[in-house]
């Protein structure tokens, strides 16, 4: 019965998130096309950009139309994607709907005269709108339901999708006004996709480094000392000679790029160092704080004991460790003394 309740709260805890981020997201999306597009009869993405031409060449209202254009893929939807994914796109178009039509006013003004300033700018909002529902699994309806049934069942990508079906929508544009509004509106839709991605995964850009080389260890120590990141070691095996190896690897800031570099060529200037782009990063130190020393509990550690300055150092073990990868000797079996105050 505990568990049940749990889940109930999960669950209304989780339609309360997806509800007021509609809203934010919708709302956002809305004063973007009525401020920013509208006046320069640019196009958005989606059915919202058929309801838009719609509305320049009948005056018919945008967000009636939107709502209506809609009702066949949320009947679809219904079908192929279950109760709780038409329940949210049902909110998203209601919410999107009502607030383009309560938001028209804004069109009836050119607040930014320049065409190009004005599809940057709409085009930032709609995509940190569009973000904000992509971000937290909902939506607006619209092509994006489209694309969510492809995607199961034909696994196609629903950003492929919704782009081949936004060519079409900026080629009318050129045919019905001009190629230089359909050009604006492609400016608009590339920075809403691309803003909307920014959201979704976050504005901190982390970076994956892989590290080669003949002192691993040491170049470990670097890390957790020097820049204050966590690294692993990876066993690895050279492809050509066959020696067994370690590598390292760390997930880092990308302002801390030049100061791994630096500590690298310092340690080892013959590391062998390549770094991937992340598109996100979940767990200590990224999403949650970094645990205190005593929290880490690293007094017990095999490798590290926290000094009175509250510094990491590196027990007389794991020091001699690192002496030995620094400076072999053929006699690696005499180790150090190791003191109850080391481990």
């Amino acid at each position: 019965m505990k568990t049940a309740g749990l889940a109930d709260k999960a669950m209304m805890k989780r339609c309360v998130i997806v509800f007021v981020v509609t809203v934010i997201g919708t709302l956002l999306y809305a004063i973007g096309m009525n401020a920013f597009f509208v006046p320069h009869h640019f196009l958005a993405g989606g059915l919202a950009g058929i309801a838009m031409i719609i509305y320049y060449l009948t005056g018919f209202p945008i967000g009636t139309m939107n709502l209506l254009l809609n009702i066949p893929l949320l009947i679809l939807s219904l079908r192929y994607m279950g109760k709780f994914y038409t329940a949210v796109s049902i909110l998203g178009t209601v919410t999107l709907s009502f607030f383009i039509d309560a938001t028209a006013f804004l069109s009836q003004s050119i607040i930014i005269q320049s065409p190009l300033v004005s599809a940057i700018t709409g085009g930032f909002i709609i995509g940190i709108g569009t973000g904000l529902l992509y971000r937290y699994n909902t939506n607006s309806g619209g092509l994006d339901i489209v694309g969510a049934i492809l995607k199961k069942y034909y696994n196609l990508e629903i950003g492929n999708v919704v782009f081949g079906l936004n060519v079409i929508i900026v080629g009318a544009s050129a045919a019905i006004f001009s190629l230089e509004r359909a050009v604006c509106t492609l400016i608009g839709m590339y920075l809403t996709a691309n803003v909307a991605n920014r959201v979704v995964i976050g504005t901190a850009q982390r970076k994956a480094a892989f590290i080669v080389s003949r002192k691993p260890l040491e170049i470990t120590d670097g890390i957790l000392r020097e820049i204050g990141h966590g690294a692993t070691l990876l066993d690895g095996q050279g492809g050509f000679s066959g020696a067994r190896k370690q590598i390292v690897f760390a997930i880092i800031d990308l302002t801390q790029i030049a100061k791994l570099r630096q500590l690298i060529h310092v340690i080892d200037p013959h590391a062998f160092l390549f770094i991937m782009n992340t598109t996100d990063v979940i767990g200590q130190g990224f999403t949650t704080p970094v645990a205190t020393p005593v929290e880490k509990n690293l007094q017990h550690s095999a490798r590290y004991v926290v000094n009175e300055d509250g510094k990491l150092v590196p027990t007389k073990f794991w020091q001699y460790e690192m002496d030995q990868e620094a400076n072999p000797t053929p006699d690696k079996e005499t180790y150090p003394e190791v003191r109850a105050d080391d481990k």
